[in-house]
């Protein structure tokens, strides 16, 4: 997805809350797009045309609120016409404390969010209609803060170790983890997983997998054995086999398949945000 633009959280959300972004698409290219696996939470408002969601049981109408969990298989999300939406980027920790629901990848595709959400909803499609996204993601932050924290979590260890599965680009090792928040492994594990649905060991992967699609979007050309060096993969082989089990393609596939980025790559703010963004100096 082309997000554009992006916005920091506020001071009260910037530990659980990675960004804001908004998006506005024609329905042709998005509808060419699929989500694949990373490694937030989104809480998406739909302010434009009704969003579909491909599934076994057929096409499944979204609701005007919801979040897309953590995936861990490609999500195609279809429009019914010109593409607006405005999204929440939270780390999964932070599913539980600002939203009060459960987030389980395994089971569920898309969580559609409740009465209150789906007013909210409507309210921020008349704010970006008549005073634009600037407003509206203002209104949505203040949203969030007058109805997150409502219980107290006690989640400065995991949110500890999850920052650093980030800047390792998921490369820590999980004893390591486990020592640096003063548990044992099946402790860490267990505290890891209630707030976030996922072990800590799976979710790793879901972090070297977003960073390796970063640095084949900054440069498509990149060499994949540099990729698997870079990211600790035995090698070539074992670098391939994961993105596919990710993306349902190879890498070289990926790149070749997202020619929308092209002018993005152009664009030299935009690599320096990416490779800010995802620590890729060795991106070229």
């Amino acid at each position: 997805m082309l997000h554009q633009p992006i916005y920091a959280p506020v001071p009260m959300l910037a530990a659980d809350v990675n960004c804001f972004w908004a998006l506005e698409q024609d329905q042709e290219s998005y509808n060419r797009e699929v989500y694949l696996p990373d490694a937030y939470i989104e809480v998406v408002i739909n302010v434009g045309a009704p969003l579909m969601l491909e599934s076994e049981y057929g096409m499944l109408e979204l609701p005007r609120a919801f979040v897309n969990p953590l995936q861990n298989k490609p999500l195609r999300i279809r429009a019914a016409g010109f593409c607006q939406m405005i999204s929440m980027q939270l780390y999964p920790w932070a599913v539980k404390p600002i939203l009060n629901i459960d987030a389980d990848p395994s089971t569920v595709h898309v969580i559609g969010l409740d009465a209150d959400w789906q007013r909210f909803a409507d309210d921020l499609t008349q704010i970006v209609a008549h005073r634009g996204y600037g407003e509206a993601i203002d209104c949505y932050q203040e949203f969030v803060c007058k109805t997150a924290y409502r219980q107290k979590h006690d989640l400065m260890l995991i949110l500890t170790a999850g920052h650093l599965l980030h800047r390792s680009h998921g490369q820590i090792r999980m004893a390591d983890l486990a020592a640096q928040s003063y548990l044992s492994s099946s402790q860490f594990e267990r505290q890891f997983k209630h707030y976030t649905a996922i072990s800590p060991k799976a979710y790793a992967r879901i972090v070297r997998f977003g960073s390796l699609q970063a640095a084949l979007l900054v440069n498509p050309s990149i060499r994949l054995a540099d990729l698997a060096d870079v990211y600790g993969y035995s090698d070539q082989a074992h670098l391939i086999r994961e993105f596919k089990s990710f993306a349902d393609c190879t890498p070289r596939d990926f790149a070749a398949s997202a020619p929308a980025y092209f002018e993005l790559r152009q664009n030299e703010d935009w690599c320096d945000f990416m490779k800010q963004y995802f620590n890729l100096s060795y991106a070229g």
